[in-house]
């Protein structure tokens, strides 16, 4: 569609002032209540709506992922999404640097909270523009972005069967979940690849599972399996850890949980801890500092994805807006998570082999539907 800008007078005169904060709650069960990762099980995604409306009557939403995912603290998260609701309200929602610097104070360590509100705020200034998302971050430079897709941990035959699935329809990249276990996790891998053949390429990401000495004997085993890269082998605090598994040089590596912020982010990158860095919306606190993020990892040479989103079709699509502007993507984004949740109140996106379009409706680009799906 076409896009219309609209009029200075809409964007001034207190047009954009946030007159109203809802905060409405989104749980979404997994079609696979068995759903597993080596920190638990996830049965359903439990997390918030938040809803800006504009004076001029625009209305932008956001989505708080509750954390941690297998068990949100809801007594904690709470009371800071009423701070949030507060320091938003009366305030103009294209003064962003302003309102960032509000919302990240009152937020504290809620980085999930805080990206729900930014999310919200940029969703509501394309609203109000009339523009799609993606023109308000510069402008895309890919009509689709490819999207890998994560296998869950089962025995070997099941995460066979599940990757051949997925192939099936279209997924060209996957993600194996790893349980800690060397030779059980060797085996999966095997089997889904012996299932496979080439028809996808293989990423594996541990959670932490495993110590240094061990992750890089699994990488080992795992290198002739044609996997491409291990995602976060060892604690997220054992930074020298990441770094010697980074150095051993077995495969290539990924942060993800060790990056923790954008200091974070600096800090691995100056280390040189790692081959790619994790970037989620959510865990940096929304688009603003995602899009730092990856400009950092542009400027510093090292590569990115775009990491799990589990929620809503609103936040994969905001994912999907802000794939659209990087300079570039490998191994997919695992934007596409969505598609195993079930009671998803908005509607919009959906994958086309393997790949998801970059909407180019106005603002997000999805519509939300209370009643769910």
């Amino acid at each position: 569609m076409t896009a219309t800008i609209a009029p200075a007078a809409a964007r001034t005169g207190g047009a954009a002032t946030i007159d109203r904060v809802d905060i409405i709650a989104c749980s979404q069960r997994q079609d696979d209540p068995s759903w597993r990762f080596a920190r638990g099980t996830i049965t359903h995604v439990d997390g918030w709506i938040v809803a800006l409306t504009a004076r001029n009557g625009q209305v932008g939403h956001g989505h708080v992922l509750g954390t941690p995912i297998f068990k949100p603290d809801v007594a904690r998260i709470e009371p800071v999404l009423e701070t949030l609701r507060r320091e938003a309200l009366g305030q103009d929602a294209f003064g962003l640097e302003a309102l960032h610097r509000r919302l990240e104070g009152a937020a504290g360590a809620e980085v999930c909270a805080l990206s729900g509100f930014v999310c919200a705020i940029y969703d509501l200034q394309a609203r109000i523009l009339g523009v799609p998302l993606h023109v308000l971050l510069g402008g895309k430079v890919r009509d689709t972005v490819e999207a890998s897709r994560i296998v869950s941990i089962k025995s070997p035959e099941e995460m066979a069967a599940q990757a051949a699935r997925l192939a099936a329809s279209g997924y060209r990249y996957l993600k194996l979940k790893l349980s800690g276990e060397p030779d059980l996790d060797v085996a999966r891998v095997r089997t889904v690849r012996e299932r496979l053949g080439e028809a996808a390429t293989l990423t594996v990401d541990a959670n932490q599972a495993y110590q240094a000495g061990e992750a890089i004997r699994v990488c080992e085993a795992l290198r002739p399996l044609g996997v491409v890269m291990m995602e976060q082998p060892v604690a997220a605090a054992d930074v020298e850890g990441l770094c010697r598994v980074h150095a051993a040089g077995a495969l290539p590596i990924e942060a993800d949980e060790a990056i923790g912020s954008l200091s974070g982010l600096v800090r691995l990158i100056g280390m040189g801890a790692a081959d790619s860095y994790n970037l989620k919306l959510h865990y940096l606190g929304g688009i603003r500092n995602t899009l730092i993020a990856v400009r950092l990892c542009e400027a510093a040479g090292v590569g990115y994805r775009f990491g799990a989103i589990f929620g809503p079709r609103l936040l994969a699509a905001q994912g999907v807006h802000v794939a659209s502007v990087a300079g570039s993507i490998h191994a997919g984004a695992e934007l596409a998570e969505f598609d195993h949740l079930l009671d998803d109140p908005f509607t919009g996106l959906e994958v086309e082999s393997g790949a998801l379009p970059v909407p180019d409706g106005i603002g997000t680009g999805v519509d939300y539907s209370p009643s769910g799906r």
